[in-house]
């Protein structure tokens, strides 16, 4: 199995936008206007702030969206700010995932999906970035136990007025080449 990630695209729009709708993400999409009009505001080209959205693509067949951002460019943002607090480098970069269709979830394809990423986009084209971030509800298992099998380790948690308790989670860039590969992802 090959997989690539390729820039998301305005017509991949109603892809992200079924994806984010299906129950198993929106619980967990922290309460954020997932209709089409939000959709097409937050993630098509018109958007101007600084995130890179992907696709994760899997034998020739979309499977997830990724998407990466230097947290120095969110840092008046409260989850941010609770990062910097717990210890996080002013030069991470953080991410935010998902696997898309539900028959997918479950069998190690977002721990691959995000270590491929890490690997192969967010380290390479951005080598000023020291850390990898991500916080996850804690009460969203799956996706926590998804970075821990890519690699990063928790360093704690913190509370969000919006979501609750999030489980804080990092891949430093000096440990990435050390960290046992995730699901057959070299490191």
């Amino acid at each position: 199995m090959e997989m690539a990630f390729r820039r998301l695209t305005d017509d991949d729009l109603p892809l992200l936008h079924a994806w984010l709708n299906e129950p198993g993400v929106v619980r967990w999409w922290e309460g954020d206007d997932v209709s089409w009009a939000a959709v097409v505001r937050e993630y098509g080209s018109t958007n101007t702030e600084p995130v890179e959205h992907w696709l994760a693509i899997l034998d020739a067949a979309p499977v997830g969206w990724i998407q990466c951002y230097a947290a120095a460019s969110f840092a008046d943002e409260a989850e941010t700010r609770a990062w910097f607090a717990m210890g996080i480098d002013r030069t991470a970069g953080g991410i935010d995932y998902l696997v898309g269709e539900p028959a997918r979830r479950g069998n190690g394809l977002g721990s691959q999906m995000i270590r491929r990423f890490v690997d192969q986009v967010v380290f390479p084209r951005h080598p000023d970035w020291t850390q990898v971030c991500a916080s996850p509800q804690q009460a969203n298992e799956a996706s926590w136990r998804a970075l821990a099998n890519a690699g990063f380790r928790t360093l704690g948690t913190f509370e969000d007025t919006q979501v609750g308790t999030c489980r804080m989670m990092v891949l430093d860039r000096a440990d990435e080449a050390s960290v046992p590969a995730a699901d057959g992802v070299p490191a």
